[in-house]
């Protein structure tokens, strides 16, 4: 029994020194109270371990057509109306074109009220223009509902009338623009250059009703003068006429107002073989054309003086045969025998 006891009391003091034995054979840092094959290892300072943030995306990378970084469309960019040129002293539809191109819509608007422009044939023009003039201003779909309708009313503008066409197609454009990026605001900015600039372009020989002489190659007439001819080119006011550079007082034909083409009489040439014209504007205007003295080139055909002696016509607005110079009737030739009648025209 005693020797029981003793061998108990042994192994207790005897397991501690176990227990001191097997903790040296054990790595630094084992834990050997953890049941775990593979312990975790211990923190380390804050240095060691803190990883970099991840990085977040900004608006500068790349992003699809949805993401939060698309980028806004830019303001389409529309050509306004250019530089006229107009002067001060331009009538009507020169004083609109500078408001117009100013921007001045309000004052345009006015300017083209229904109860202020007393039927003016060119005034849908402008009042599509003072339409499109504000919704191009205020970015409005309501008045770029107006602009598109008054628009749409605008006539054909003949490219005779410069400014006037112009300001057609410029508002048909910017109108255009808009459809095509609706709810965009539009941008518009004054192209270089001019729209209508002033010049004479060439000289036409006319009749007395004022349609061009055909198969003329250059204006020319005979020295007695008597020629008319039509001076061709852009010009609005017409200030002084110019021959050889020196101011004259030709007759006007026709035209001479504002904006309409003029017609001149050349005069006699007094030794001269040629006759440089030119002409001055409300502003600069370019070019001088020339006529030349030739005595052999037809002028002008006369009115007519007298009754004529051509046979009256006959139904249907034709004459037999036609007429010989002095009115007399051509001889009818023997093959020009009228032909036997046909059945249908005997009783």
């Amino acid at each position: 029994m005693k020797s029981r006891s003793l061998s108990h009391l042994i192994g207790l003091a005897l397991a501690p020194v176990l227990m001191l034995g097997l903790s040296a054979c054990l790595p630094p840092g084992s834990d050997f109270n953890s049941p775990s094959p593979n312990p975790a290892p211990e923190p380390t300072s804050a240095a060691a371990t803190t990883q970099p943030p991840a990085v977040e995306p900004t608006a500068a990378q790349p992003a699809g057509p949805a993401g939060p970084a698309a980028p806004q469309a830019e303001a389409p960019v529309v050509r306004w109306v250019p530089v006229g040129p107009v002067g001060p002293n331009d009538p009507t539809a020169g004083q609109r074109y500078l408001l117009l191109q100013q921007f001045q819509c309000d004052a345009l608007a006015e300017s083209v009220r229904p109860d202020s422009v007393q039927g003016a044939a060119d005034v849908t023009v402008w009042q599509a223009a003072a339409a499109v003039c504000r919704a191009v201003q205020s970015g409005s779909e309501q008045d770029w509902l107006q602009a598109s309708v008054a628009v749409a009313a605008t006539p054909r503008i003949p490219q005779t009338q410069c400014l006037e066409s112009t300001v057609a197609a410029t508002s048909a454009a910017v109108i255009a623009q808009h459809r095509a990026s609706p709810g965009l605001p539009i941008k518009a900015t004054s192209p270089p250059g001019e729209a209508c600039p002033r010049h004479l372009s060439g000289l036409t020989v006319v009749n007395e009703d004022l349609t061009a002489v055909p198969g003329q190659l250059r204006a020319s007439g005979p020295r007695s003068g008597g020629t008319i001819v039509r001076l061709d080119g852009y010009y609005v006011r017409v200030g002084d006429i110019l021959f050889d550079g020196e101011p004259a007082f030709p007759e006007i034909v026709s035209g001479g107002g504002d904006y309409q083409t003029m017609y001149l009489r050349i005069p006699p040439a007094n030794g001269r073989d040629t006759l440089r014209i030119s002409i001055t504007d409300t502003v600069d205007i370019s070019g001088t054309v020339t006529f030349y003295y030739e005595d052999t080139a037809p002028s002008s055909p006369p009115p007519s003086t007298g009754p004529s002696q051509t046979p009256s016509p006959q139904p249907g607005g034709t004459q037999p045969g036609g007429t010989q110079p002095g009115g007399t009737q051509p001889a009818p030739s023997p093959s020009t025998a009228p032909s036997e009648a046909s059945p249908t025209a005997l009783p």
